[in-house]
């Protein structure tokens, strides 16, 4: 008979059930070495944050003797950077931004996707996506869309009006200085700077180009000598007025704080420039290392995270609040987070888009970036 009393009352530690897995884990792995048997799997994990919910997590662990090992990072460029090399032996799983997981397709670093896979996947999702995703072939793809959202202009309404923003330009008006942070992480505030220069940073760039872009970037950290590391301090500046503007972030910091009520953030579409589109979608996805021990169970959950049911899970319980690429959550969606998720703006949004691809000059970029940065501070 249950006695009401509470275990912690008697001094003995709770333990979830996750928790539970991981340690039964170690037992298993230790009595392999006595009994013969199979230890439990144990699958490692690169990823954003968000994709480590105990509520994705339990249900695939509970279907499969498995304990999945997340290691969350902080920005895709300094994530790749740790799989190449031979770096990627070191996990089962990978989520990351799109050009990224297209590089390691394209080093043969991903295990084969089954036909099936990308087949059950392909038709619910968004043609607009899967046309500026997928236009070199289904087949070829080895990694599976997970969320999306845009690369542009963040504001707070209640600082600047929104037709102000159609554009990159008052990153560089003195009328704006100091109003606009910038976001110090990886390739995303390089990108929009390109673009509005009429650089295509999606081709290889020449030496012209490069200094083009050095020269931007110059006068950029002059006018705005406001670097921003990381989401949390981006949304603080935001909301609290320290800056009114954003650039080198997007949806990927806005709608989390729409989603708290805050709908005075936004992010824009920017109009084309010159014949240039100016907007970036942006996709994360999910692969699975090649030859781990554990690759067709790795593969298995690939199948599971990108699936409409945990992407539209993912899209909006985690610390960031982003876009399912099923069409079919749309539907699924309450006005409310229909609203949040600035649904309503798709239709722009498709046709003033491209998509964020590899960058073949990233480094030299970058290089320019942090160049001209140290000369800043």
């Amino acid at each position: 008979m249950h006695s009401g009393v509470k275990l912690a009352e008697k001094g003995l530690q709770v333990i979830s059930r996750r928790e539970f897995l991981i340690y039964f884990s170690g037992l298993m792995t230790t009595s392999n070495l006595s009994f013969g048997a199979s230890p439990m799997a144990e699958l490692r994990y690169l990823c954003w944050d968000g994709y480590d919910q105990p509520s994705l997590l339990r249900p695939f662990e509970s279907l499969h003797p498995c304990v999945i090992q997340p290691e969350i990072i902080s920005d895709s460029p300094a994530a790749f950077a740790r799989l190449n090399q031979g770096g990627h032996r070191q996990y089962d799983i990978v989520s990351i931004d799109s050009p990224w997981l297209e590089r390691l397709d394209q080093d043969d670093v991903l295990a084969k996707l089954p036909k099936s896979s990308f087949a059950n996947s392909f038709q619910p999702y968004y043609p607009e996506l899967s046309e500026l995703l997928f236009d070199e072939g289904n087949e070829k793809v080895n990694w599976l869309p997970t969320q999306w959202g845009w690369i542009g202009p963040t504001i707070n309404t209640r600082f600047v009006k929104e037709e102000n923003y159609r554009s990159y330009a008052p990153c560089f008006s003195s009328e704006n200085r100091g109003r606009i942070g910038i976001m110090d992480w990886g390739d995303w505030p390089m990108l929009p700077i390109a673009l509005y220069l009429g650089i295509n940073p999606y081709e290889p760039l020449d030496d012209h180009a490069i200094r083009q872009l050095q020269d931007a970037f110059r006068a950029l950290f002059k006018n705005q000598p406001v670097f921003i590391s990381n989401v949390a301090l981006g949304q603080k500046a935001l909301l609290d007025g320290s800056v009114h503007s954003l650039i080198g972030t997007g949806t990927y910091l806005t709608s989390a704080m729409r989603r708290a009520g805050l709908k005075q953030i936004k992010t824009m579409i920017p109009d084309i420039k010159n014949g240039m589109l100016q907007c970036i979608v942006w996709t994360e996805g999910a692969g699975a290392i090649k030859h781990q021990p554990y690759e067709a169970l790795s593969l298995q959950w690939v199948d599971y995270i990108a699936s409409e049911k945990a992407a539209f899970h993912l899209s909006y319980n985690g610390p960031t609040c982003n876009l399912s690429p099923y069409r079919t959550a749309s539907e699924r969606y309450s006005k409310t987070q229909w609203n949040t998720l600035q649904l309503s703006d798709l239709p722009d949004l498709w046709q003033n888009s491209l998509a964020h691809r590899t960058v073949p000059s990233i480094a030299r970029m970058l290089e320019a970036w942090q160049r001209e940065l140290m000369k800043s501070l």
